[in-house]
């Protein structure tokens, strides 16, 4: 779970970034948001099943 934890932060840093370069509605920015959406449930999950 330590690496969800590592590329979790990492997508969050590479969005934060994004956004501030591209606005947060460009096309990249929001798919960044998609996809730490997406590891955030799975980490959700994880934890919920324990």
């Amino acid at each position: 779970m330590e690496a969800l934890h590592e590329k979790i932060e990492i997508l969050r840093k590479e969005l934060i970034t994004t956004g501030m370069i591209y606005g947060f509605t460009a096309p990249t920015t929001l798919y960044k948001s998609q996809e730490l959406d997406k590891l955030l449930n799975l980490l959700r999950k994880r934890k919920r099943t324990k």
